[in-house]
C-alpha cells in the first residue's frame, strides 16, 4: 500500500494503521518540513519519498534531522555530480552565505537560455522568443553560463538530466543522474 499526503494540514494523518509502504509526501516546503517531523514524531519506518521540494536544502534546513532518509527525484542541485552546478553553488554561498536551491539555479539558467535564443535570433524580440527556444540545445561547453546540456523540444518542454537523491546527515545525497530523455 502506498500512502499519498496531499493534506495542507499542519499534522500528517496518523499511519500506523495504514500499514503502507511507502509514504509520497507532496508539499510546499514549509509543509514539507512540518510533514516530516510529524512523521519522525509517529517513528513511521517506511520510505518517505517526494519530488524537489522534499528533500530540497530549505526543507532539510527547516526539518533538521527528521529529514534524513527522505528521498526523491530532484531537477537541479548543487550536490550533483557536475563541476559547473558545484562550481555556481561554491560561488553563490560565497557570495550570499547560503546554499542555493532549484529555485536559484533555474532563475540563473534561464537567464543565459534567453541569451542563447536571443543571440540565435540574432536580435532581441519578445514574441519571437518562444519560438527560438523551441528545438534549440543548449551545451555547457559552448555557452558560458549554461550548466549543463539542455533542449527545449518542439512543444516548449525542458530535457536535461535529472537526479535521485536522499538526505543523509542533514546534506542531500545524488545516488543517481537520471540522463535526458532524448539524448
Amino acid at each position: 500500500m502506498v500512502v499519498f499526503w496531499l493534506s495542507k494540514s499542519t499534522e500528517a494523518p496518523e499511519l500506523w494503521y495504514a500499514n503502507p509502504d511507502v509514504v509520497f509526501i507532496y508539499l510546499n516546503e514549509e509543509e514539507s518540513a512540518r510533514a516530516l517531523k510529524e512523521l519522525k514524531r509517529q517513528d513511521v519506518k517506511v520510505p518517505l519519498v517526494g519530488e524537489t521540494t522534499l528533500i530540497g536544502q530549505k526543507v532539510i534546513e527547516l526539518s533538521g534531522d527528521a529529514a534524513n532518509g527522505a528521498q526523491g527525484h530532484i531537477g537541479l542541485t548543487v550536490d550533483a555530480p557536475n563541476p559547473n552546478l558545484k562550481a555556481y553553488g561554491k560561488k553563490f554561498q560565497e557570495k550570499y552565505n547560503y546554499i542555493p536551491d532549484h529555485n536559484g539555479i533555474k532563475g540563473y539558467l534561464g537567464v543565459y537560455m534567453i541569451k542563447a535564443a536571443t543571440e540565435k535570433m540574432g536580435k532581441v524580440d519578445q514574441k519571437g522568443l518562444p519560438d527560438a527556444l523551441k528545438g534549440l540545445t543548449i551545451y555547457a561547453d559552448k555557452e558560458p553560463g549554461i550548466l549543463m546540456d539542455l533542449t527545449i523540444d518542439k512543444n516548449g518542454d525542458l530535457d536535461r538530466d535529472s537526479f535521485l537523491a536522499v538526505v543523509e546527515n542533514g546534506k542531500q545525497i545524488v545516488k543517481e543522474t537520471l540522463p535526458k530523455l532524448n539524448k
